[in-house]
C-alpha cells in the first residue's frame, strides 16, 4: 500500500508539473501576442504619420506643377522607409488572421507591397521625367494636364492607404 501511495504521489507530481509548464507557456504566449499587438499599433501609427508627410510633399509637388515652377521642386518620396517588421511577423505567424478578415489582410498586402523600394524608385523617376517635360516650354501647357493626373493618382493612392491603415488600427483598439 505504501508503494501505491508513493507511486500515486509521483504521478500527481508529474501531472502538476506538466500542468504548470503548460499554463506558464500559455501565459508567456499571451504576453508575446499582446506585445506584438502593441508593436503593430505603434508601427501602423508611425506609418500613418509617414503617409501624412508624403501627402504634404504631394501638395508641395502639386503647387510646383500648378505654379509652373516644377524645375524648382526637389522633393523626394522615401516610400521604402515604410515600417513592416511586426506586420510581416504577425502575418507569417498567422496571428493577423485572428484580428483581421481576408479583405483587410488583402488591403494591407497591397499597401506593404506598394510602399517598397520599387515603387519609391518609380514615383521619384516619374517626378524627374515630369521635371524634364517642364523644361520644354512649348509642350508644357499640353503636358501639364498629364503631370496633374500623375499627382492626383499618387494623392488618391496615399489617401486610400492612410484610410485603410486607420481602419486597421481601429480593429486592434
Amino acid at each position: 500500500m505504501n508503494y501505491f501511495l508513493q507511486g500515486f504521489g509521483v504521478f500527481l507530481g508529474v501531472i502538476a508539473g506538466v500542468a504548470i509548464t503548460l499554463i506558464t507557456q500559455w501565459i508567456n504566449e499571451k504576453r508575446k501576442e499582446s506585445q506584438k499587438v502593441k508593436n503593430l499599433k505603434f508601427e501602423v501609427g508611425l506609418n500613418i504619420k509617414k503617409i501624412d508627410k508624403w501627402l504634404e510633399e504631394i501638395t508641395t509637388y502639386r503647387n510646383a506643377v500648378n505654379g509652373d515652377a516644377l524645375n524648382n521642386y526637389f522633393g523626394y518620396f522615401d516610400l521604402s522607409r515604410f515600417v513592416s517588421v511586426t506586420a510581416n511577423d504577425m502575418f507569417l505567424a498567422g496571428l493577423l488572421y485572428k484580428y483581421l478578415d481576408h479583405d483587410a489582410i488583402g488591403k494591407l498586402q497591397v499597401i506593404y507591397s506598394e510602399f517598397s523600394p520599387g515603387w519609391e524608385d518609380m514615383l521619384n523617376k516619374q517626378v524627374i521625367q515630369n521635371k524634364m517635360k517642364a523644361n520644354d516650354l512649348s509642350a508644357w501647357p499640353r503636358v501639364k494636364s498629364e503631370v496633374v493626373a500623375d499627382v492626383n493618382f499618387w494623392e488618391k493612392k496615399f489617401k486610400e492607404h492612410k484610410l485603410t491603415l486607420e481602419e486597421t488600427l481601429k480593429k486592434f483598439a
